[in-house]
């Protein structure tokens, strides 16, 4: 749990996880700080006693979950901010919603730049209807434009500069200038029907400002070519830095979304591994043996199971102690991945000093086969064991097979466990150091 929390408190978000009876299992410190609220008081308790003002909220989001909805984002207003509720079904390992992960992002800022830029939309549109803008006029013929004098006073230059007409695209910056000129002669092919343009120009004070240009050919000679544009430039700088910052919140929406994922996929890895040997724990061992047993009575085909057992583990401890009886687990551990791997199966710490190997479509030679590869393995490693007779560390391993034909390995996943562990017990019985055949003898 201390691991799950600390993958939790490295997301920039408040997040929290709730049981299917609406109880916090999981509280991050962003969401404590966000809610004012101390994880260690929240964990165990209901909702309704820890966020009341929005507890109804919560249990809305977790019985859509449950009913296998989607479950839809709520805004919630709370001291002055604004926060985003986002909520998702956290499964078990059978597939049933086990509860919600709880997402809570303050978008507060968010909101506040969406109100700006609406803002600043309603003082475009009355700046329009009084003028507060330029006007532009093209003749085409000399490729030369005259502005009218709200041009000056909006980019900050000297409103006592004479009228002048000027060089077409002259004011526009270079980046900009090649898409101005193509949009230019877009309506002066008939391509388009308006001008229609942004780029930057300079301001006075210095800077750069962003305009909008739109227009239309507005005079044509005897012969139907164009003689004039007559546009209208805006100042929309402020609308594109509310653009920039509202780009840069989905931006970080998405990374936090990224960041979400990732937790997930290590809390999963968490809740399926063993965090010592980092070999799968028995919990996910059991779902894949159900899975393979399945598929081998599905197609008619076979499924090994062994069940591993370090001798004497307890005497190992007792002379070397438990950070040496780790150490040995480890190299254990890798030992049997490494022999188990070389096919298609897969090796599991059930618990303690016990380990579990499944070896889908294996007859009983393979199994065999393996068996005594294991045994040879770790007897290579030469690890001192004091607290055995022969002084060096050794596993006994019990072997059962799904045989179609018998009833008793036909009684399903847990009843070839159940075979494998009493093997098990019978090559431990024989003297140790050897494997044991579910229904057959022990040997070395």
């Amino acid at each position: 749990m201390l691991q799950i929390e600390a993958v939790y408190d490295k997301v920039p978000v408040g997040l929290c996880y709730l049981n299917r009876d609406g109880v916090f299992v999981t509280v991050n410190d962003q969401l404590s700080r966000m809610l004012g609220i101390s994880s260690d008081h929240a964990i165990g308790r209901l909702v309704e006693d820890i966020v009341p003002d929005h507890a109804a909220l919560l249990r809305v989001s977790l019985v859509t979950a449950l009913e296998e909805k989607p479950v839809p984002d709520h805004e919630l207003q709370r001291s002055g901010e604004t926060f985003m509720v986002s909520a998702a079904p956290v499964t078990n390992d059978l597939g049933e919603v086990a509860g919600i992960s709880v997402a809570y992002t303050n978008i507060t800022n968010m909101k506040r730049m969406s109100e700006q830029l609406a803002q600043v939309e309603q003082r475009t549109a009355y700046a329009l209807e009084s003028a507060g803008q330029w006007i532009w006029d093209m003749n085409i013929a000399t490729n030369r434009v005259w502005r009218s004098p709200q041009y000056r006073a909006l980019l900050g230059l000297d409103p006592a500069s004479p009228e002048t007409e000027n060089i077409a695209w002259d004011i526009v910056h270079p980046d900009d200038k090649q898409g101005a000129i193509q949009a230019f002669e877009d309506v002066v092919s008939g391509r388009k029907p308006y001008f229609e343009a942004i780029y930057r120009v300079p301001r006075g004070s210095g800077g750069q400002a962003w305009i909008m240009s739109r227009g239309k050919i507005v005079e044509y000679g005897p012969d139907g070519s164009p003689l004039r544009l007559l546009a209208t430039s805006v100042d929309i700088s402020s609308q594109k830095l509310i653009e920039e910052q509202l780009s840069s919140t989905v931006r970080m929406r998405l990374e936090l979304e990224q960041k979400l994922l990732e937790a997930n996929r290590k809390l999963k890895k968490l809740s399926e591994s063993d965090h010592l040997t980092d070999l799968p724990n028995r919990r996910k061992f059991n779902r894949l043996l159900k899975r393979e047993y399945d598929k081998a009575i599905d197609r008619g085909q076979s499924v090994a199971l062994l069940m591993i057992d370090i001798d004497h583990f307890k005497a190992y401890n007792d002379v070397y102690g438990h950070m040496a009886g780790d150490r040995c687990l480890v190299q254990v551990g890798r030992v049997l991945n490494r022999v188990v791997r070389e096919g298609t199966g897969v090796v599991a710490r059930f618990g303690g000093e016990e380990f579990a190997a499944l070896l889908p479509a294996a007859m009983m030679a393979d199994a065999i086969d393996v068996a005594k590869t294991i045994i040879d393995t770790v007897a290579g490693l030469q690890l001192d064991h004091e607290g055995t007779p022969a002084g060096k560390t050794s596993v006994s391993i019990g072997v059962s097979v799904l045989d179609l034909m018998s009833p008793a390995t036909l009684g399903g996943p847990d009843e070839l466990l159940n075979l494998a562990d009493r093997a098990l017990y019978e090559a431990k019985r024989a003297g140790r150091g050897r494997f044991s055949v579910w229904g057959s003898f022990s040997t070395d």
